[in-house]
């Protein structure tokens, strides 16, 4: 959170120096990153692959779980003739295998996040040099980011998006 109300107050502050010229007519452009993201090839071919990782990965979290469920039911069922010592090694048994479970999802959970933002990143970088270029050759002040930053408002912004998708696309085939 403090990363973002730094980023509107560096956005506030900018803003008020490109202003602060009464005779300034700025030209603003705007970008839906996601959209790009969900859009370029790189980003289709990521979503697919960690999507086909993350359902060979949950079909065999929920076969462990049917193992757990099924391992619960034979231990309630037995508990009644089992000695104490017995059932204390099966509670001890099921509870190791279901904290490795519940760790192994979350180990999961965290390196799908870090292959997503991987993916990002690298699809951003890109997507900024081409931005830069766009701009420069629209004459173009200043480029936003529509899902950051605290944007609400901007009359008549440039949208780049459509075009960086398929300036992106086209970098990619060469």
């Amino acid at each position: 959170m403090k990363m973002k109300n730094l980023t509107s107050v560096v956005m506030a502050c900018v803003l008020s120096a490109v202003f602060a010229t009464p005779s300034f007519a700025a030209k603003f452009g705007i970008i839906d990153m996601q959209a790009v993201i969900l859009n370029v090839q790189e980003g289709k071919d990521a979503r697919a692959a960690l999507e086909k990782e993350i359902k060979g990965k949950e079909g065999e979290f929920t076969k462990r779980r049917e193992e757990l469920d099924k391992m619960n039911k034979d231990w309630q069922g037995q508990a009644a003739l089992m000695s104490e010592e017995a059932r204390m090694s099966k509670q001890k048994e099921f509870q190791e295998k279901f904290m490795s479970l519940r760790n192994d999802e979350g180990a999961f959970r965290d390196d799908v996040k870090k292959k997503e933002q991987k993916a990002t990143q690298g699809i951003a970088s890109k997507v900024e040099v081409i931005v830069q270029k766009m701009s420069k050759d629209k004459g173009l002040e200043i480029v936003f980011e529509v899902n950051s930053a605290g944007l609400l408002y901007i009359n008549q912004p440039v949208d780049l998006t459509k075009e960086v998708i398929d300036q992106y696309s086209k970098a990619g085939k060469k």
